[in-house]
């Protein structure tokens, strides 16, 4: 999980990025004043894994690391 802080998607400052690991997608909390606004779930069915890891690079891009054998490093970007 991290807290989104960056430039790459900057409606989603302050806000959760989830990853879901029996669910199998990645999740954004909207977050106001410290109150849950609403919830975006992405990245779900493509994948076909397990989520991990999620975690804000310096650069603002979101990176999430899947559960598998040969697992997947897999960069989140917005759209264009």
């Amino acid at each position: 999980m991290t807290v989104y802080y960056g430039d790459k998607f900057p409606a989603w400052n302050g806000d959760l990025i989830v990853g879901a690991l029996v669910l199998q997608h990645v999740r954004r909390v909207d977050l106001e004043n410290g109150q849950v606004k609403g919830q975006e779930v992405f990245a779900e069915g493509p994948l076909k894994a397990r989520i991990r890891d999620v975690r804000t690079s310096p650069d603002g891009y979101i990176y999430v690391t899947t559960d598998e054998t040969n697992g997947k490093v897999l960069r989140l970007e917005p759209k264009p």
